[in-house]
């Protein structure tokens, strides 16, 4: 352990006297600041267990279809009075929810839910969590196989290293389906690595039931890597579509009307555009602009074609002969994703775990000219880490927007990184 000399000054005696106190290596100090930051978390949740029993959480909705189709009533998936009808067999919140909490989500992904209906709402919740808890640690094994820097803590310290994100936190309070999504991702990401597009295409398709994200985030990569990408995709996410239209029925226009309706009106659960992280949140969530909605739309679809073009242009990096800027690029990609899908909400930047990942390893490995890992990279995430800056946007301000601007620095630190590396032929590694 580290020694550290402290000098005191006694009058008695009038000399400086020494005393030597151990010190806190950085690891134990970051341990405990996750300890915090997780007891932070587990004090909320106690807090509004009442709350999360009696059907607030978003997982009502997720419960509510999959008892709709175990009840074989597929056809009914997305009416609003069949919903409300089915939710109020299981909620106590008539008081402030005045109707369903609508499922959008595609026909396919309520199967996932329909075995948890034989059980009661709140084992079905806790039953749901401990999935998630299963998926994550799934997605941090795999992630430190991939990476060389994460190899030196175990799969465990990961684990709750990764429960100290505030996006995690709000998953499994909100019994959401991101933490899905983020395997899903760490493993198209995977495949990437090893060079099998098709098999990386065909992953990424099975993220389809959150086609916001995964739909901009394929149209990168299928720039990027080709056809067998785009085949793998395309062969996936269409046979979850032939599901899904089984199940409903086959007009395609119903499902869209319905999603189109929600996510646009607030009153009937549409996220207001100041609790988005995104594009759209950052330009519209403001007092009085978001009177000038389609305006505001306009120029937001403007901004993220933009962006879609910028990361799009990274190309020729991700193909780079030294793979190690495909982690970098990657990034870019999910950020970008994340920054121009039309409804990301706070629990969607879970994904931001395989960000971190691939950046942490990228400065753990690489030495720049003056000395020392490029750690800056990671500057711009670091207000991200903190629990109690989401905590005071989310329930104070009420301004989750403001996450975009962390999300657009960030995007560009990588970006700027990529082009700089990518000046040198070789990258100079630490040996160990």
């Amino acid at each position: 352990m580290e020694i550290v000399a402290l000098a005191r000054y006694n009058p008695a005696t009038d000399v400086f006297e020494t005393t030597e106190i151990p010190a806190l290596s950085y690891k134990t100090i970051g341990r405990i600041f996750v300890l915090g930051i997780l007891a932070t978390h587990g004090f909320f949740l106690w807090s509004v267990r009442d709350r999360i029993a009696r059907g607030d959480p978003d997982f009502t909705a997720f419960y509510g279809a999959g008892k709709i189709l175990r009840e074989r009533r597929s056809f009914a998936l997305y009416d609003p009075r069949t919903q409300q009808e089915v939710q109020r067999q299981f909620t106590a919140n008539d008081e402030i929810r005045r109707g369903p909490l609508s499922y959008i989500h595609p026909p396919f992904e309520a199967l996932l839910f329909v075995p948890l209906t034989v059980f009661s709402y709140p084992v079905a919740f806790l039953l749901w969590n401990v999935a998630d808890l299963g998926m994550l640690f799934a997605a941090v094994v795999i992630l430190r196989r991939s990476l060389p820097a994460w190899q030196q803590f175990s799969s465990w310290e990961l684990l709750f290293w990764t429960l100290a994100f505030f996006p995690i936190f709000a998953t499994f309070h909100q019994g959401q389906d991101a933490i899905l999504l983020l395997l899903v991702l760490v493993m198209s990401f995977r495949a990437l690595t090893r060079q099998s597009d098709l098999l990386s295409g065909c992953w990424l398709g099975f993220g389809i039931f959150k086609y916001h994200l995964i739909l901009p985030l394929a149209v990168i990569l299928a720039i990027w890597r080709g056809r067998r990408f785009t085949f793998g995709f395309a062969t996936s996410s269409l046979t979850l579509a032939v599901i899904s239209l089984a199940l409903v029925g086959w007009d395609p226009t119903t499902y869209p009307r319905f999603v189109w309706q929600v996510v646009s009106s607030p009153a009937l659960g549409g996220i207001p555009w100041r609790g988005l992280p995104n594009v759209l949140g950052l330009l519209g969530g403001w007092p009085f602009i978001e009177d000038f909605g389609h305006l505001v739309i306009g120029v937001a679809l403007a901004s993220s074609v933009a962006l879609l073009l910028v990361v799009a242009g990274l190309r020729r990096f991700a193909l780079a002969p030294h793979g190690r800027l495909l982690g970098l690029c990657f990034a870019c990609a999910v950020i970008a994703a994340l920054l121009i899908g039309y409804g990301t909400n706070t629990y969607d930047l879970s994904l931001l775990i395989v960000c971190l990942a691939v950046v942490v390893d990228y400065c753990a490995q690489t030495i720049p000219e003056h000395g020392g890992p490029r750690w800056a990279l990671l500057f711009p995430a670091v207000p991200l880490l903190i629990s109690p800056l989401w905590f005071f946007l989310w329930l104070r301000w009420e301004r989750i927007n403001l996450i975009a601007i962390f999300l657009l620095w960030w995007f560009f630190a990588i970006r700027k990184e990529v082009l700089r590396a990518n000046r040198n032929e070789a990258l100079p590694m630490i040996v160990s």
